[in-house]
């Protein structure tokens, strides 16, 4: 409560059932300080639904908006999860977002307030936007699923010799890529390709066309004569190229800092640019308790007290600290 005192925001990930037995629950916050912002994240579910009380974690999140299911809609021949912390990163990016509305807010209210930022609704809103498709209507207007996104050949295409990420879509690069191939007529001659509407209802078949010809040559061959033509081409990368890339080191994307217990660490600079404010990381990942004492101090404790609420368990004091 001390420390919620004199807090602008206080964000928790565990079920708000959880805070409430810890005597931390909105109501007990807001009398210590009634203009705080108190976010509930990462947790499963919202609080007004049957699932309120349920525990959730990022894979369980996946398979209930129907990630697993869509990779094999997608060609996968069992479902899968995708290959990152999906929901986790998602959802903490949203609550982001409403933290700094509701500081905005708050700024031209002088109101505080409590969100909940469920990780299963966020979700389900971030998939849906894609592929709720035919279903937006009342009554449907065709069946629910992006086709472009879910086709199976939507893939890195294979090569001579690797693969290649291509991404030909509006109608002046589908022309410049039919005149790579030597079939210049095939945007007016078939009905199926002459309009972006016409393509997605037949993407399928375009996409299996794309994928037969980029087999007929290497990656560099395909680079160099697509690139020409102002058609979206990249490499596909391991995590090892990637790290390797040129781009990210001509913007200095990586740097080495010498962390205070753990050595050399790479690390990985803010990915926007900002003209007036940009920001910079000033302090490297903590050690276990590093910021206890600095936190307890600002909050008003003593050092007699902080040591105290150490030997209690209430807080943890690193080695450097606790002397």
């Amino acid at each position: 409560m001390r420390l919620a005192a004199d807090a602008d925001v206080l964000i928790y990930n565990v079920r708000p059932q959880a805070m409430a037995r810890l005597g931390l629950g909105y109501e007990e916050i807001i009398g210590a300080n009634p203009k705080i912002i108190y976010v509930g994240v990462v947790y499963g579910y919202g609080q007004r639904g049957a699932y309120a009380a349920k525990p959730a974690y990022d894979d369980l999140i996946q398979g209930a908006v129907a990630i697993p299911s869509l990779s094999t809609q997608a060609g996968s021949e069992v479902p899968r999860y995708a290959p990152n912390a999906m929901a986790d990163c998602i959802v903490g990016m949203s609550a982001a977002n409403a933290v700094s509305a509701a500081l905005y807010h708050r700024e031209r209210t002088g109101e505080g307030q409590s969100i909940e930022v469920p990780m299963f609704e966020t979700m389900a809103q971030f998939v849906l936007g894609d592929h709720m498709y035919g279903h937006t209507f009342d009554p449907p207007e065709g069946p629910a699923g992006y086709g472009r996104l879910l086709n199976d050949h939507r893939r890195p295409y294979r090569t001579r010799d690797g693969h290649l990420c291509v991404m030909v879509y509006n109608d002046k690069q589908w022309r410049s890529f039919f005149d790579l191939i030597g079939k210049p007529e095939v945007m007016e001659s078939d009905p199926r390709f002459g309009s972006i509407g016409k393509r997605t209802e037949h993407i399928h078949e375009l996409y299996r066309m794309l994928a037969e010809v980029m087999a007929t040559r290497t990656s560099a061959e395909w680079t160099a004569v697509l690139e020409a033509a102002d058609i979206p081409v990249m490499p596909m990368h391991t995590i090892d190229s990637l790290m390797a890339d040129p781009h990210l080191d001509a913007v200095g994307f990586f740097g080495i800092v010498e962390h205070p217990s753990e050595g050399r660490v790479r690390s990985m600079a803010i990915p926007s640019a900002w003209s007036k404010s940009q920001p910079r990381v000033e302090r490297q990942a903590p050690r276990l308790g590093e910021h206890s004492v600095e936190v307890l101090a600002q909050a008003g404790y003593s050092a007699a007290q902080i040591q105290a609420l150490a030997a209690q368990g209430a807080t943890f004091l690193p080695e450097h600290n606790s002397k």
